[in-house]
């Protein structure tokens, strides 16, 4: 039976949807390779938001064609934007914008025949199965596009409008999966706080998971800050930690002469007063966040008001990325680049703040008790989203109830019993 390799980089879309093209080629009889040179078919699913994504799509593509003389499906954001850059680069390479056709392109190039069931890329009961290689925790996308159009950002050009998932697409693969004794499902988006189906927001199709399926819990992933309403505070507030009480909200700066530059949809202001609203109805809410360091114009005071407020939001985790050039974006034309050597030292500065803060949420922690889903023997991850270290017999795929007693730092991971 054919073996195929995927190669995913970029957001936890591109993962979920990655999943969803190999549920489709495993429930046609295709096996999944460990390594791309044992695979007869390899596919990488590109991210572009950034100059530095395309550079790593290149990467990855050297690579893959390192593996072997093989048929590489080259698809995702980068495709969407400039299929012509990658296709010409080696006789090899098929790009698909499409990636409902992944499958069907994949069977093609090996000379199989087209089952129509290839490009029907439901197929979600067998993401539930840890031996095909899937995560214990399943990402489940709901949403897809954007309509905020970042001037550092093209996602809303290569993924499209905001559009969602119906509701009740949403509930029957989540209760498929509950049924095939998944305990987390994590609802994935671009714009995933913007969710709507009808008058069904984010809020209301939570509390619809957490009522009318059996799922273990829900994990809310990335969210915009402006998107983020009351009703769905009060929904994480009251769900007892079936709906995690944890949250990432994009920051990206302190500055709200930044934010505006961004084109952001709201201010420094807007964003520590969500956080104290969140703090205040949910004591133990975990926050992390995303961070961009040397946005063009950023000036040394904008960076401060960037620190002081990370620091005053104390968030548990902290992605601090350097900003990176993206053609044909307003930021990339801007001609106050920020030196490559300030960028780095403003990284470095964010990072060793964010460990501190991540420690800070350790210690105020221990002694208390999380549910842990166990992702493989020894180790799991809380509800607060921290990693945990417990009993290896403890079996892979549950929530187990377990109280934090001590903190590895050199691994950065709760130990719990």
């Amino acid at each position: 039976m054919p073996r195929f390799h995927i190669h995913t980089l970029g957001c936890k879309v591109n993962q979920a949807e990655s999943e969803t093209i190999a549920a489709a080629l495993l429930s046609a009889g295709w096996t999944r390779a460990e390594t791309a040179d044992t695979s007869d078919v390899n596919i990488l699913n590109t991210c572009t938001v950034t100059g530095e994504a395309d550079t790593k799509n290149r990467k990855a593509i050297r690579s893959l064609l390192r593996a072997g003389d093989m048929p590489l499906i080259v698809t995702g954001c980068a495709i969407n934007i400039d299929d012509n850059a990658y296709g010409g680069i080696d006789a090899r390479i098929s790009c698909e914008a499409d990636k409902c056709k992944v499958p069907s392109l994949a069977a093609r190039l090996l000379g199989n025949a087209e089952p129509s069931r290839l490009d029907e890329l439901e197929h979600i009961e067998l993401r539930a199965h840890g031996s095909y290689g899937f995560r214990t925790r399943v990402d489940l996308k709901i949403q897809d596009g954007c309509d905020n159009a970042c001037s550092y950002c093209i996602v809303h050009i290569a993924r499209g409008p905001a559009r969602s998932i119906p509701a009740a697409t949403v509930l029957h693969q989540a209760q498929e999966l509950a049924n095939r004794g998944v305990r987390e499902l994590v609802l994935v988006g671009i714009d995933l706080a913007a969710y709507a189906d009808g008058d069904t927001d984010l809020a209301r199709l939570s509390s619809l998971l957490l009522t009318q399926s059996t799922i273990g819990r829900v994990r809310i992933s990335s969210v915009e800050p402006q998107s983020v309403t009351s009703s769905l505070v009060n929904v994480l507030a009251r769900s007892d930690g079936r709906l995690c009480r944890h949250l990432h909200l994009c920051l990206q700066s302190g500055s709200s002469k930044v934010l505006r530059e961004m084109n952001r949809h709201y201010d420094a202001d807007a964003f520590a007063s969500l956080v104290t609203q969140l703090r205040t109805a949910i004591p133990q809410c975990a926050l992390s966040t995303d961070v961009i360091v040397g946005f063009p114009g950023e000036s040394d005071e904008d960076f401060e008001q960037t620190c002081e407020l990370v620091e005053n939001c104390g968030f548990m985790r902290l992605h601090v990325f350097r900003y990176s050039k993206r053609p044909g974006t307003p930021a990339a034309a801007r001609i106050d680049q920020i030196d490559a050597r300030v960028k780095a030292m403003r990284s470095q500065k964010l990072i060793e703040l964010g460990q501190r803060l991540a420690l800070a949420d350790m210690e105020r922690r221990i002694g208390t008790n999380e549910k842990v889903i166990i992702e493989r023997p020894g180790i799991g991850t809380s509800e607060s989203y921290h990693t945990v270290a417990c009993d290896p017999s403890l079996p892979v795929g549950e929530l187990v109830p377990l109280t934090f007693t001590d903190i590895d730092i050199a691994k950065k991971r709760f130990v719990a019993q």
